[in-house]
């Protein structure tokens, strides 16, 4: 998920030990933490799943194990609500928490009226608005596919396992389009914030981060695996 509310010094993140939303920004080669002015939440449970900030008081959250809700909204002058309840895609009876079976990685478009969620054991997401409404469902159905979880959670592919990221008009988000047998890299998917496919491109390396400049039109990404290297790619336009 995407955890940043940008701030004209930095930006804005969730701090999950406290449940305060903070003020982060770099100056003179240091990094400040604004702990004065946080913005305590009121949530029993850590939201260690994802937090989308909405604004300075508010955030959407995901439900923490023995959950119904599968997304919750929260200001900080108020209770929990719940937005939405799990989807049920999976016909196999898995007995899992839906925590784990609906993984997933989201971003929220730039007015923070709707957000995005790609499931990572499905090759599927949602668009909803930021009351939980689904806007789009949208199954990929690109080889390899299964319509339910069939393997054991060690030995499925996460498909899209980065989360992704948007310049306001397109969505960028990796997919790992292969089965383990074949560990093809992974390829960039493109699409718009109606859920209509762009492009898509093969990529020459594994990335496991990412982020998008619209304004240097450029992709900068990472490996877990290699230290020190940021990799930087043209950024596709359509």
């Amino acid at each position: 998920y995407d955890p940043f509310l940008p701030t004209e010094k930095g930006f804005k993140i969730f701090s999950q030990p406290d449940r305060k939303l903070k003020e982060v920004w770099i100056q003179d080669s240091t990094l400040w933490i604004d702990n004065e002015h946080a913005v305590e939440f009121d949530i029993d449970e850590i939201p260690a799943n994802g937090v989308l900030p909405l604004n300075d008081t508010s955030i959407i959250y995901w439900g923490g194990m023995d959950s119904d809700a599968e997304y919750l909204s929260l200001d900080s002058h108020s209770t929990p609500k719940e937005l939405t309840s799990y989807p049920d895609w999976d016909k196999t009876n898995n007995q899992e928490e839906p925590i784990f079976k609906y993984v997933k990685n989201s971003v929220l478009n730039n007015d923070h009226t709707r957000f995005i969620s790609f499931y990572g054991y499905f090759k599927r997401f949602l668009i909803l608005n930021t009351d939980g409404h689904i806007i789009k469902d949208v199954i990929i159905k690109a080889p390899p596919y299964e319509e339910a979880i069939k393997e054991d959670m060690q030995d499925r592919v996460v498909y899209y396992h980065i989360p992704p990221r948007t310049n306001g008009k397109y969505i960028y988000v990796m997919c790992k389009n292969s089965t383990r047998a074949e560990n093809r890299i992974q390829e960039l998917q493109v699409w718009n914030w109606d859920g209509e496919p762009i492009a898509r491109y093969d990529m020459d390396r594994k990335l496991t981060l990412f982020s998008v400049s619209d304004k240097e039109k450029k992709i900068y990404a990472v490996d877990g695996d290699t230290e020190d290297v940021i990799y930087v790619y043209d950024l596709p336009v359509p």
